[in-house]
């Protein structure tokens, strides 16, 4: 026992070269931590004046998402280059993770709620009726149209899910044949290069709307994930050089975001910044002081909120949407007091959205997901 604990004390020493382990529980509380912000970003009409700002800040937990997504992808990918089914492993595993809550939302979208007739707040039958409607959901191309396509609060959250599709299209292919000397540069080029593909959007008269969900203009947090992942695998830096290079990257973010203007061409290159210094010092979370680490990086509550964060993610708009509605608000007004009933509402709406996203985790997603062991 003693040994042990001499090797671990070792491992994790500021000194020690920073070790990739099988898994890392700290990034379940940052999925947790990004879902949490999403919830409040689409929650900020209810929201008391005085966090007006910090909820509509929420947004920034999709692009942490990315940053995670970017990381955990890119690892996988060059760790299995080698396998002779290298691209039948990667996306039949992809398909077992992101399709069945998918097609369980896509379906009540278009083949459910069309036949409910009290819907909420009046958009909840606004389905696309012409057949590209379906079509680019199930192609996941839904995000290139801008948000034209986004009619239902079932569908809107999935511009993300489409980008990060799109992302694994074309990555496996580039991390399949691409050295690590090619492919760190290149994407430490992709990133410097995204501000100047956002200024030439807007220059093409492309909407706020259209460059925030559009994959070539919103690729920032992908990117950096993905260098991480391959650099820590490249030059192997000491336990130290993460934890400096992780407060480095969230000072700069903040201090960047902070001196830009809102909707900014480096708004999301701010935030890939100081997602990306999170990634980092949660990496060596060990190092950054027992009390920041066990409050949390290794707060149970944010790991159980980022174990049902996908499903949270796609149920939870519709829902809210549905509890917030003024139509049922005013059915439950009793005490003829809307501010407090839209509170009470707001809570019955959190509390339905993580029952189902748990119930959809341990049911759907967790069958779906025992399945991957068949493709090796």
């Amino acid at each position: 026992m003693q040994d042990t604990d001499v090797v671990l004390a070792t491992t994790l020493d500021l000194r020690s070269k920073y070790q990739l382990p099988r898994s890392i529980p700290q990034l379940d509380r940052l999925r947790g931590l990004a879902i949490l912000l999403v919830l409040l970003n689409h929650s900020d009409h209810i929201a008391p004046r005085i966090l007006d700002g910090f909820f509509a800040q929420g947004w920034i937990g999709v692009d942490i998402f990315f940053v995670i997504s970017g990381f955990l992808i890119t690892g996988i990918l060059w760790d299995s280059r080698g396998n002779e089914r290298y691209f039948r492993r990667f996306y039949a595993r992809r398909i077992l993770r992101i399709w069945p809550v998918y097609l369980l939302i896509l379906f009540l979208a278009f083949c459910i709620i069309p036949l409910w007739r009290w819907s909420s707040g009046g958009l909840a039958l606004n389905i696309p009726k012409e057949p590209i409607g379906i079509w680019a959901y199930l192609l996941f191309i839904q995000n290139l149209f801008g948000g034209l396509l986004f009619l239902s609060p079932l569908l809107g959250v999935t511009w993300s899910l489409a980008i990060e599709e799109q992302f694994y299209l074309v990555w496996p292919v580039v991390m399949r044949f691409a050295s690590r000397r090619v492919a760190l540069p290149c994407l430490l080029a992709g990133f410097l290069a995204a501000p100047f593909i956002r200024i030439w959007a807007i220059h093409r008269g492309i909407s706020q709307v259209a460059i925030y969900y559009h994959p070539l203009t919103h690729y920032d947090g992908l990117i950096c994930g993905a260098f991480v992942a391959l650099w820590l695998r490249s030059a192997m830096p000491m336990r130290k050089t993460l934890l400096l290079a992780g407060i480095a990257l969230l000072l700069s973010g903040l201090t960047l975001d902070v001196a830009i203007q809102p909707l900014s061409v480096l708004e999301f290159t701010a935030v890939a910044l100081f997602s990306t210094g999170l990634l980092l010092v949660a990496l060596v979370s060990e190092n950054a002081g027992r009390l920041l680490h066990r409050i949390f990086f290794m707060n149970k509550t944010l790991a159980f909120f980022g174990f049902i964060s996908y499903g949270l993610y796609l149920y939870h708009f519709s829902i809210l949407r549905f509890a917030m509605s003024d139509r049922l608000a005013a059915k439950f007004d009793r005490w003829h007091h809307p501010s407090l009933t839209g509170g009470i509402m707001a809570v019955c709406g959190f509390g339905l959205s993580i029952l189902i996203a748990w119930i959809s985790r341990v049911t759907l997603e967790r069958a779906a997901l025992s399945k991957k062991g068949i493709f090796g």
